[in-house]
């Protein structure tokens, strides 16, 4: 589990996103159309930035901040 957290924490999921994206751009000229790859990375930024956006509150939680 805190295996998990860190990859989030460190944009682990972003960075994933990123690479899906430029395989996305490299497989664009062989096949036109639909890029599944670049489906993949818009989910993966999505979920990237969820955990981010939990982490963060969930940190704040354990400081006791917001509550």
């Amino acid at each position: 589990m805190m295996l998990l957290l860190a990859f989030a924490y460190y944009g682990g999921p972003i960075w994933v996103a990123g690479l899906l994206a430029w395989v996305g751009y490299a497989q664009r000229a062989r096949r036109p159309g639909f890029n599944r790859w670049y489906a993949a990375a818009v989910a993966c930024a999505v979920l990237g930035a969820a955990a981010l956006c939990f982490w963060h509150l969930w940190a704040g939680a354990m400081r006791g901040v917001g509550g």
